[in-house]
């Protein structure tokens, strides 16, 4: 069975960061295997309208294109909004989960999604207090976990 990935807006912009910081290197190369992964088949990621709507809302217009051509060279499988996916977002708000966070992670159970990848720490860590149906990763540990 082939892995289904959803990538925080975050993952696709941490190539076009800058790698002076050690950890964002290394992230930006977790990202790189990872997109490697996904050319060779190995997983499929999925994406939703949340993630279309933050990459349109970054403000460096130079990183933005960077960005949205990378996002339009992949082979996406969309997840469909629908009236339970904001219902779930809206109950792990309780959580102290941020709504955009709550929404990605709301489209990621509703697409049965093995992992959600993310660099946020926060995150990671306030998710853990949630009883979700996806695993919360950052890139890194991913590919030490299916590597």
């Amino acid at each position: 069975m082939m892995l289904k990935i959803y990538l925080d807006n975050c993952c696709y912009n941490r190539p076009f960061d800058d790698l002076k910081q050690t950890k964002i290197y290394l992230e930006a190369k977790a990202m790189e295997i990872i997109l490697s992964m996904h050319e060779n088949n190995d997983l499929e990621i999925y994406t939703s309208e949340v993630i279309e709507f933050e990459i349109s809302n970054i403000s460096n217009l130079s990183k933005r294109r960077q960005i949205e051509d990378l996002y339009d060279m992949l082979s996406l499988i969309n997840i469909e909004s629908n009236e339970s996916i904001k219902e779930r977002a809206h109950e792990l708000k309780k959580y102290n989960i941020k709504d955009m966070d709550a929404l990605h992670i709301s489209f990621a159970e509703s697409g049965n999604i093995d992992y959600f990848i993310t660099t946020d720490k926060f995150l990671i860590n306030v998710s853990n207090r949630a009883k979700l149906s996806v695993k919360i990763i950052d890139p890194i540990k991913f590919i030490m976990e299916v590597e």
